[in-house]
């Protein structure tokens, strides 16, 4: 599954621009949809089979497909109950999505209508009115989401970004039923949720280091276990940025700490400084016999031969077998 999440309660920029660049109003995980040849029977649901030639040329609405959708496949499934009535899940999410990512490339209305035309392709009633219906919703939604975002310009203020997060849900939970509410948008309210929190105790001035490091662990351990998941990439991805970052900047050992217990806590803070060491270790290893292996071969008495075989004999005494084979390939590439 592909997984993908945008960066926390993101901003007016990004949302203003949705008619253009897109829709990206918070994290959503994504699955690619795979090709099937026929209906699946999935725990009393079907999950559709899509075309190739619908999933891939919606071409017949207004002209040849946009050039990003050109040898793509339809992200999002279509998955109806027995009694034929769509099953909401957030897979339709993906779906509109997929198709109002050319906007910019084509107008608005003609990427909704590529939508309505797949929707009509591959839906029989009622399966197919009730996705229309849920369609419009969702461009209502999304146009009333560039109004409100009018109101929240480019925030730095936490109380300012809790209001706009309060007012995004208010806007959801007045246009979607519960159960849409929840498949589209609850890993992104449960993320959006952790970010503001992990922000509020980093902005806390009352608490030590320590104290808003194991807060943050403690917070990022209380998430559902799939959302964990969701994380780690992101993470990890911010701390080698910042890393490298502070250390062009010339920090401390102490600052590179501190930067960790912020992002991953202090249980993995301590794992990764025991990285560090060990690759320290291993680092001085191989500069201390490459100074020996150099000296060997500039040592004018001794025959090519025998130079081979005192590096040879270095190599076994310094390294085990396991990291031997690791040690010739980077004086391979030497």
């Amino acid at each position: 599954m592909k997984a993908v999440i945008y960066a926390p309660l993101l901003i007016s920029a990004a949302l203003l621009g949705w008619h253009f660049l897109g829709p990206a109003d918070g994290p959503a995980t994504q699955a690619p949809l795979a090709e099937r040849s026929g209906p699946q029977q999935e725990a009393g649901k079907t999950i559709l089979p899509m075309s190739t030639s619908a999933a891939r040329q919606p071409a017949t609405v207004s002209g040849p497909a946009p050039t990003s959708l050109r040898d793509t496949a339809v992200d999002g499934m279509l998955e109806v109950d027995h009694r034929g009535n769509l099953l909401i899940t957030d897979q339709i999410r993906h779906l509109f999505d997929y198709f109002f990512t050319t906007v910019g490339e084509e107008s608005f209305d003609s990427a909704a209508a590529r939508i309505r035309h797949y929707l009509a392709s591959q839906l029989r009633q009622p399966a197919q009115d009730q996705a229309l219906d849920l369609l419009e919703r969702y461009i209502e939604y999304k146009t009333e989401l560039v109004a409100l975002e009018e109101h929240f310009p480019v925030l730095a203020d936490l109380d300012e970004l809790r209001a706009r997060e309060d007012a995004v849900q208010r806007l959801r939970a007045g246009l979607f039923n519960t159960e849409t509410h929840a498949a589209f948008f609850a890993a992104e309210e449960v993320y959006n949720s952790f970010t503001l929190e992990r922000l509020a105790i980093l902005h806390d001035d009352s608490l030590a280091d320590e104290d808003k490091a194991g807060r943050i662990e403690a917070l990022r351990n209380d998430l559902p276990e799939a959302m964990q998941d969701l994380l780690v990439p992101q993470i990890h991805q911010e701390l080698s940025q910042q890393t490298r970052s502070l250390q062009e900047q010339g920090a401390s050992p102490e600052q590179i700490q501190q930067l960790r217990l912020n992002l991953v806590g202090p249980e993995a803070t301590g794992r990764l400084e025991t990285l560090d060491r060990q690759r320290q270790q291993w680092q001085q290893r191989l500069e201390d016999f490459n100074h020996e292996r150099e000296a060997i071969l500039q040592h004018p008495g001794l025959a090519d031969s025998d130079k081979q075989q005192a590096i040879d004999s270095l190599l076994e005494e310094q390294f085990e077998p396991s990291e031997r084979l690791r040690v010739s390939s980077l004086l391979d590439n030497r």
